[in-house]
């Protein structure tokens, strides 16, 4: 007998890494209070970091104020990789970015969805080597989320995202403790075929364990079908509300009944379906769980659902239908293919355009991997799972079937807390690290020697180049480096540029932070 669904909370035991943390504070003990007052004035002055209430009130209002800053058009080269890099990965350092730019826009979507070709054996290795527990929630989450950072087949996991936001199960409700895997076993089925036709995604995410679980398929047998999983299957995953009546609920799940989970594997046992004659969308027959998802994939409703999904999260909300148009079109001509859909929606006009262009706020997901990532971080990333859970992201644990709504409109990722913990955690990511173990904080001295950067205008503008596409405006830009070069008090570790020049570490590490806290690099 499975066991009842329960959770055990994760043991994320770091009290000290949850006290609300002060953004200018450094682990040198020689910085003092006196030095955080000026970057939280300069916070102020240059607009970079906004108060909590400006941010929820908007993100609409910072996405306004970027578009303004941005004539319509094409964007620059420049930006339309790192655009293209957010968008359908995490965004990327600059060795990434420079790859990427050297192949030109219409070869880089190419090389994003021609995956298979591009070998990841490196982050498979790494991952191996941290030996992580995936019967473990936190363990799970971690895997995932490192698994982002690192992989050099970006599309893909911000395809497995996207899935999960949709194609929603969640680790709570699997079967309990001894069955969490389940929810590892579903992330690895949507990985292998999240570019395959839609009917098979349906086809595999119907006989997945986890979602025979998580919404009752398990429990259906020919004399008590149960409707949980037929009707969100229709309202959530195929063609939406209006498009379906209570009678095609009852049917669906008649025909659907069968499947069934043990242990960590499901099976199709024909003595539980149900064999009666079914009337399911207009179609008549002893129907069963095949002949639905072909039903359903080939509804017309169905393209223009999933285009309206795919749209929303990728390129900008409240598309119309001549955005839909081409992505349904390529899924009525490529017999349903996903990787024909998103192929349609990269080289769209709308993709490359200036609306699209930093429209969405990143998710917590996409906030913290993508800093993490740009920033070639080489720590455990243990505190990742924790910090995209305080900031509103819980990987493998969606609020309920409907998915994250920030994947919908992307300002409800923020609020006065979750701004806060962003601050937070880029203050952790600089200062120390999210390793559990040794501090390892990030090594500014040896990355300006390693690009020779020469002064603090080329540090400025060496960040800027990958965080923010280059686009900094003259006199914020003249404000960091005023902040990078200003005395500090006390006595502090100093960074020596290449052109001699030296500067309190507290200085440098704390323009960084300003350009990652800025509004621009919220914006995806």
């Amino acid at each position: 007998m499975e066991e009842a669904a329960s959770y055990e909370a994760p043991t994320w035991s770091h009290p000290a890494e949850q006290r609300e943390p002060e953004p200018g504070t450094s682990s040198s003990t020689s910085e003092s209070a006196s030095t955080r007052l000026p970057r939280r004035r300069l916070l102020g002055l240059a607009g970079i970091g906004l108060g909590a209430a400006g941010l929820v009130t908007g993100g609409i209002a910072l996405e306004q104020l970027w578009q303004q800053n941005h004539a319509a058009g094409a964007q620059a080269d420049q930006q339309l990789i790192g655009h293209l890099l957010r968008r359908a990965g995490f965004g990327a350092g600059p060795a990434e970015l420079a790859l990427y730019r050297k192949l030109g826009f219409a070869a880089a979507v190419d090389r994003l969805l021609s995956y298979q070709h591009v070998p990841d054996d490196e982050m498979e290795q790494r991952l191996a080597a941290l030996n992580l527990n995936l019967d473990r929630p936190q363990d799970q989450q971690r895997w995932w989320l490192l698994r982002m950072a690192w992989t050099q087949r970006p599309l893909l996991e911000k395809m497995v995202l996207f899935w999960h936001g949709v194609l929603t199960s969640s680790f709570r409700k699997v079967g309990g403790p001894r069955f969490y895997r389940r929810i590892v076993i579903q992330n690895q089925f949507l990985r292998e075929r999240a570019l395959d036709t839609f009917d098979n995604i349906l086809l595999g995410i119907t006989s997945d364990p986890a979602m025979l679980f998580y919404l009752d398929l398990t429990k259906s047998t020919r004399n008590a079908p149960n409707e949980n999983y037929a009707r969100e299957l229709m309202e959530l995953f195929t063609i939406g509300l209006g498009h379906y009546t209570q009678q095609d609920v009852t049917e669906g799940a008649a025909a659907l009944s069968g499947w069934h989970v043990r242990g960590l594997s499901s099976y199709y046992n024909p003595a539980s379906h149900s064999d009666r004659i079914k009337h399911f969308l207009g179609h008549s027959g002893n129907l069963d769980y095949r002949d639905v998802i072909a039903i359903l994939a080939d509804h017309p409703a169905t393209p223009w659902f999933l285009a309206r999904k795919l749209f929303s999260f990728f390129v900008y909300e409240n598309p119309s239908e001549e955005d839909l148009q081409p992505l349904v079109t390529a899924y009525q001509h490529s017999n349903h293919s996903i990787g024909a859909v998103m192929r349609a929606l990269l080289l769209s006009p709308q993709f490359a355009s200036a609306k699209a262009y930093r429209s969405r706020l990143k998710s917590p997901v996409e906030f913290a991997v993508g800093a993490y990532r740009a920033l070639g971080l080489q720590d455990d990333g243990s505190l990742l799972p924790q910090f995209t859970t305080l900031m509103g992201q819980t990987v493998f644990d969606p609020p309920n079937v409907g998915g994250w709504p920030g994947d919908k409109v992307s300002a409800f990722w923020l609020n006065s807390g979750t701004w806060m913990t962003r601050l937070n955690y880029v203050d952790l990511l600089l200062r120390r690290g999210l390793g559990r173990g040794t501090v390892r904080p990030l090594d500014l001295q040896a990355l300006i020697e390693k690009n020779r950067l020469a002064s603090p205008e080329a540090f400025v503008d060496y960040f800027a180049a990958f965080l923010l596409d280059g686009q900094l405006a003259n006199d914020r830009r003249a404000l960091l480096v005023s902040y990078l070069t200003a005395p500090a008090p006390g006595r502090q570790e100093s960074v020596t540029f290449a052109n001699g020049s030296a500067y309190p570490l507290s200085r440098v590490r704390d323009a960084l932070y300003l350009l990652l806290a800025s509004p621009e690099y919220q914006l995806n």
